[in-house]
């Protein structure tokens, strides 16, 4: 998909040099106006396709190292030094320019570029991350895996006790009650039944708390969360995005958060680290799968009802490239 919002690296590494950036085996440059505002463009220059993350910025143009071209905020070309003074440039010599925000401290690219398409709807993401009075600490991997296997396998809940027993339990009955889930336009929820029959994350009684329990959401096609509830209004939660680098490279950029003890660093390192082994177990797991992209034709798998909140997922994927290619 180019019509979707991508995490593609910390607002931090975007300074005063450009930044090459790799979105679905495309390769885009990231650098800062005069105003610090992050200008999004192609990778290469339209002269002789020279790497622009090579160049420079010289007041708030991206300069080509390779002839000294000149590319302003918008894209076109404002000088070119080998030409005489008062040359036209023709507006064909640009560079595609691409929608970009910064929030949660990472840089989001919407990678369909800034062309005569109408404007992509307003970035959304998870009010989690918005609180100024919450604790988030970040984290990145990068799996050798398809964008697809990534993202279905946290939809996956039945395969907790098998990759994650230290978390479920040990001696548990594997068998998934459900799982209950509701899907509402682009977000799919979760509620995932503990295997163990006491588990420290879960009500006594779930069902007279439901707004107790834990809860997974995803916000398609890319953004992750999953909400555990610590009594008190206390509340601790993980959160992905995943963004396809390659075929079989896939960027996971994650934030752990809470709302409560937020001068306590050792929970913060208690959080990463299990956050960190659990992610480890899912990507041996994950990086093996084969065929490496989750096929669209339903029946070239075998499915279970507790894979229900994956193969919808995949049919939102294949409805929306559908959309996006005009059918396939």
């Amino acid at each position: 998909m180019r019509k979707a919002w991508y995490a593609v690296c910390p607002s931090s590494e975007v300074a005063a040099d450009p930044k090459k950036v790799t979105v679905n085996g495309r390769d885009y440059v990231l650098y800062r106006d005069k105003t610090g505002r992050i200008v999004a463009c192609n990778g290469y220059c339209p002269h002789r396709g020279c790497d622009l993350s090579m160049g420079s910025i010289h007041e708030g143009e991206l300069v080509c190292p390779f002839h000294g071209w000149h590319f302003e905020g918008t894209g076109s070309c404002t000088h070119i030094p080998a030409n005489k003074l008062g040359t036209p440039i023709p507006p064909s010599y640009r560079l595609n320019t691409y929608p970009v925000t910064e929030l949660a401290e990472l840089v989001w690219l919407y990678t369909h570029p800034n062309l005569d398409a109408p404007a992509p709807t307003s970035f959304a993401t998870f009010a989690d991350l918005l609180h100024d009075d919450w604790q988030y600490v970040s984290f990145e991997q990068t799996w050798q895996a398809h964008f697809t296997r990534a993202v279905e396998s946290v939809l996956d809940v039945s395969h907790l006790p098998f990759v994650h027993p230290e978390t479920t339990g040990t001696d548990v009955d594997p068998t998934v009650i459900g799982p209950e889930y509701t899907v509402k336009g682009k977000r799919i929820v979760i509620y995932p039944t503990p295997f163990a029959p006491s588990h420290p994350m879960e009500p006594v009684h779930p069902t007279q708390d439901a707004h107790l329990r834990t809860e997974i959401e995803l916000l398609f096609p890319n953004q992750w969360i999953i909400r555990t509830p610590f009594g008190n209004d206390g509340i601790m939660c993980t959160f992905l995005t995943f963004t396809p680098v390659h075929d079989d490279v896939t960027s996971i950029f994650g934030i752990a958060m809470r709302n409560f003890d937020l001068d306590a660093p050792w929970m913060d390192a208690f959080h990463i680290d299990h956050t960190l082994r659990v992610m480890a177990q899912d990507q041996r797991i994950v990086e093996s799968l084969r065929p490496r992209i989750a096929p669209f034709q339903l029946q070239d798998e075998r499915h279970v009802p507790s894979d229900v909140p994956a193969i919808r997922f995949r049919v939102m994927l294949r409805n929306a490239l559908k959309e996006e290619q005009g059918g396939f």
